[in-house]
């Protein structure tokens, strides 16, 4: 995944300088009109970084104090989801307060005036979604305001997105990061979705979002040569038999998939000129045979890994040159 990028980090900042740049970053890129910190400013130490996850951007916040919201109703039809990864925020908003704790996950919208103040050592995850992106109307998202929990597929959305933080710093292809972007979004729509619905919409649902999850687990998890039909059973608390019946309307078998990933990883790995062999690039994506992962890297694209790897430093010794 592509390193993050940091909009903004007030240890580099005097502290007289602290609030003001929190306040004009927010202010400028968000609907925000409430923010500042509920600390001295010498102990403002907030950062905000962000990944690029192709349907969204993915930001992280840690700091102390920091008290951001609305004091308007604003007619945007869009909204934050948020997950809580350290300490704890509490939420205002008209008679209502809620506080959130590690591994929390909340809706965030526009339709109400609202208040958040983090604790004294706080972190949280949240990425902004249209109601168009998630193909929803607003009368489906206000239930799941007043508490994402009540969706069966709650615990499936929050272990999503705290693997997904987990993996943030991981150097996995791009198309991997859209990938997770993707299945983040489709399974906001199902938790969503499922606050409310019908047992029968609300298996439907679960099922689509089941794969969904499946998909991105296998995503974060094709480094890891143990990575087979009997773990991902085992991680999603089903059968290996349920498995294959959920996944036996894709074209490619799962065994299949895990292996093209695998190849693609390995593949970026090996263009980007790095330090390590053949034989380590594979290790490092789950091939245990040599002879193997070369046999499919041909079969792929239509190279051998090493006439790949030259290729690729042949045309990186070209733009340098040439520049």
């Amino acid at each position: 995944m592509a390193a993050p990028v940091v909009i903004v980090d007030t240890s580099a900042l005097a502290p007289q300088e602290r609030d003001g740049a929190i306040r004009e970053l927010l202010e400028t890129s968000t609907e925000l009109d409430a923010l500042g910190h509920a600390c001295p400013p010498e102990l403002i130490r907030t950062r905000i970084r962000a990944w690029d996850l192709g349907k969204f951007q993915l930001n992280v916040a840690e700091g102390p104090w920091l008290r951001f919201g609305l004091n308007r109703q604003v007619t945007t039809d869009a909204g934050y989801i948020a997950a809580q990864l350290s300490g704890q925020t509490t939420k205002s908003q008209g008679e209502q307060r809620h506080t959130f704790r590690p591994g929390d996950i909340s809706i965030i919208h526009f339709s109400t005036p609202y208040q958040i103040l983090a604790g004294e050592v706080a972190a949280s995850m949240f990425f902004r979604f249209s109601y168009a992106e998630l193909s929803l109307p607003a009368a489906s998202i206000r239930p799941a305001v007043r508490g994402m929990a009540a969706s069966p597929l709650y615990e499936l959305f929050q272990t999503h997105l705290l693997e997904l933080h987990r993996c943030l710093e991981d150097d996995v292809p791009v198309s991997a990061a859209e990938s997770l972007g993707s299945a983040t979004l489709e399974l906001a729509r199902a938790v969503i979705a499922t606050v409310g619905q019908s047992d029968l919409a609300r298996n439907d649902i679960a099922n689509e979002a089941l794969i969904t999850r499946i998909e991105a687990y296998v995503q974060q998890h094709l480094a890891d040569p143990e990575l087979s039909p009997e773990s991902i059973a085992h991680a999603h608390h089903i059968s290996v038999r349920q498995l294959y019946k959920l996944w036996s309307d894709k074209n490619l078998g799962l065994a299949e998939w895990i292996i093209r990933g695998r190849l693609e990883g390995a593949r970026h790995d090996l263009a980007k000129g790095r330090a390590l062999g053949i034989g380590a690039v594979a290790r490092r994506w789950g091939f245990t045979d040599p002879t193997h992962f070369g046999r499919r890297f041909r079969a792929a694209y239509g190279l051998s890994p090493t006439e790949w790897k030259q290729a690729q430093e042949h045309q990186e010794h070209s733009r340098a040159a040439a520049s």
